[in-house]
């Protein structure tokens, strides 16, 4: 497959057809992880933000009442949540920086006013967009507009194969049924769609991953698979990561093409897993405008409404926050390195997407 032509070398669906040809083997994966440790800090030395994508909590309201999510304990009692002109500035600044990508984030992004036009600044920009949702106000007619917007993929959340489960674990009747719905009209509209999943030793021994794995071939999408974090209304569960040996057959779960381990290119047994934050390829902006280096970890690095991006997503890489975790396989917040350093599991902080 060739590669993509030289002007496009950041086009992240490009480079995503790319990996997707030579991914796969674990030392490609650490190759690739050792180029944007060490590769990104020499190209930002003319583009600031080269490579970047934010991750976005345009608002922390969500119709939901998950059993593993503290999105909620972000709200700030009497402070404004960012403005369209002040989301559209941001984005204008990553794009100037060289950020390639935004992620639009949540709460439930969709709650937030004048999403699609978001999203439509982003891709006129040449950023490229994801929206993490929980499916319930995506219908055909917005996953027409998001596509006409220009959103390069959504990933819509399911917690189970089973509706009745996926209905209980939410709070929320027929949310299931919303969220199938939302990947349907999504894929029909045009869209690149995956699944949200939480893998637990539960769902894994059970045979749940597989179903969700069939499913989501049923539904037309991908299955982005995360390891559960000790983080959110979950920072207290010292049985939530999964040890070595379950990390293992999660791994030996997946099946190229369909299920990926985070990353949409680690979709094979044996690939590594390193967090976005530690490669230094993202950045967290909360609803408020904070620069957070995990949207596990509420604490501030800056705030774009008080000084340029740049200024503050720098400090934060220079903190290098999860250092002592840098060879840690999976989410630093479950490194037990991270754990005894902090003295206890980290307050407040989502425990997932959507």
């Amino acid at each position: 497959m060739p590669m993509p032509a030289p002007g496009n070398l950041l086009n992240v669906t490009a480079l995503r057809r790319v990996l997707r040809s030579y991914a796969g083997h674990p030392l490609f994966v650490r190759l690739l992880y050792f180029a944007l440790r060490n590769g990104l800090p020499l190209a930002r030395r003319i583009k600031p933000l080269f490579g970047a994508t934010a991750l976005i909590s345009l608002t922390y309201r969500c119709q939901c009442s998950c059993r593993h999510c503290g999105a909620g304990l972000f709200k700030k009692d009497g402070e404004k949540e960012l403005s369209a002109e002040e989301v559209r500035g941001l984005l204008r600044d990553l794009r100037a920086a060289g950020g390639t990508g935004v992620h639009f984030f949540g709460g439930e992004p969709l709650l937030a006013p004048d999403l699609v036009g978001h999203v439509a600044e982003a891709s006129r920009l040449g950023l490229n967009v994801t929206v993490e949702t929980n499916g319930l106000l995506l219908d055909e007619a917005l996953a027409a507009q998001l596509a006409r917007a220009g959103a390069g993929s959504v990933r819509v959340s399911l917690d189970s194969p089973d509706a009745a489960s996926h209905d209980k674990f939410r709070g929320v009747p027929g949310a299931w049924d919303k969220a199938a719905a939302a990947l349907r009209a999504c894929r029909a509209a045009g869209v690149r769609t995956l699944i949200n999943y939480y893998a637990s030793r539960e769902s894994l021994r059970s045979g749940e991953f597989d179903r969700m794995a069939g499913l989501a071939v049923e539904l037309g999408a991908g299955l982005r698979v995360l390891p559960p974090v000790r983080a959110g209304l979950w920072k207290d569960r010292e049985d939530i990561p999964l040890t070595k040996e379950e990390t293992d057959l999660l791994r030996s779960r997946l099946r190229r093409g369909v299920a990926c381990w985070g990353y949409e290119f680690l979709d094979r047994p044996g690939a590594p897993f390193r967090c976005h934050t530690l490669l230094r390829s993202t950045f967290d902006v909360s609803a408020y405008g904070d620069i957070l280096s995990c949207p596990y970890l509420p604490e501030p690095f800056g705030n774009i409404r008080t000084e340029p991006l740049v200024a503050a997503v720098r400090r934060m890489w220079d903190a290098d926050v999860f250092a002592p975790e840098a060879e840690f396989d999976g989410c630093p917040l479950n490194a037990p390195s991270f754990l005894a350093r902090s003295g206890n599991p980290p307050d407040g902080g989502k425990g997932g997407p959507g």
